[in-house]
């Protein structure tokens, strides 16, 4: 086992259960052998775990296999990766709601919301969260954490590549300070100056990332543009390259846009290993 083994991670604490059967299943191993696997690997508590979770470990499967979502998906031409996104996801969702938004949920909606509870309290510990606050909630989903921040904000835009993620999102999120709506995945030009105080992209920008560079580096400039002085911007899994390179990119773009890298990497959640940056944006008036 390599050092980024699933299995070998669990069993270190540095991911949870829910993270290393998803990671497993998306390496490719089969749902019905898995916890026999894991067992002969030594860790018999993952494999109870996965035992008990086998109708989820095969709801994630089917989902896979039936979308062709998978992490890295990637295209030498940045508008057919996006088209094969958009495609992808409309196919997961229709297969789970909660796993299409994060695997390691295995189509759970009670695991769902106990993760998005996390990112939420994680928000409004860094105080991003008021009343005052008109949100993007870029690359939004089926709305879960849309909805989970509408009681501590003034707005939420939820944007997102599928129309059939925007569908449900809109089916299950129907809050009067709620907007959704589709986006072309290639910027947010069509997004004017200094309108939000917070940026949130959960999950989403990997997938920029897997349009070229240039894809990521064009909605970073907009975020950076559209985001108020004063606000923030969080972008939760910055891509599945490593932590070095995404450091190097978090700094690079903190200096490109004048904004000040606040959380660099970080890890702070129990059920989900998502890294975590945030770059603040100076308000003139405040000295900044």
């Amino acid at each position: 086992m390599g050092a980024d083994d699933p299995i070998r991670l669990h069993a270190a604490g540095r991911v949870s259960a829910e993270v290393a059967l998803a990671r497993l299943i998306l390496n490719g191993h089969d749902p019905e052998t898995l916890a026999a696997h894991i067992l002969s690997a030594g860790n018999a508590a993952l494999a109870r775990i996965a035992g008990a979770r086998g109708d989820g470990l095969r709801r994630l499967k089917a989902l896979l296999d039936g979308s062709g979502l998978h992490h890295g998906v990637a295209d030498a031409d940045p508008a057919a990766a996006i088209a094969a996104v958009r495609t992808a996801f409309d196919r997961a969702v229709a297969a789970s709601p909660e796993a299409s938004v994060a695997a390691y949920s295995l189509g759970d909606g009670d695991l769902l919301r106990q993760a998005t509870g996390e990112i939420v309290c994680w928000l409004d510990g860094l105080g991003v969260l008021r009343p005052d606050t008109d949100m993007l909630d870029f690359g939004c989903g089926i709305g879960r954490i849309a909805a989970a921040v509408a009681p501590h904000v003034r707005s939420v835009l939820g944007l997102d590549l599928s129309p059939a993620m925007i569908g449900t999102a809109r089916r299950r999120a129907a809050l009067p300070n709620l907007r959704f709506a589709t986006t072309a995945g290639a910027d947010l030009a069509d997004q004017p100056d200094a309108r939000f105080a917070l940026i949130l992209a959960v999950d989403s920008f990997p997938y920029l990332f897997g349009a070229g560079r240039d894809c990521a580096q064009r909605h970073m400039a907009d975020f950076a543009r559209i985001v108020r002085p004063g606000g923030a911007i969080t972008i939760l899994n910055l891509s599945y390259r490593g932590p070095a390179e995404d450091l190097a990119d978090a700094r690079a773009w903190a200096a490109a846009h004048r904004l000040t890298l606040a959380v660099a990497g970080a890890t702070p959640f129990a059920l989900w290993d998502g890294r975590a940056f945030l770059w603040r944006k100076p308000d003139p008036r405040d000295g900044g």
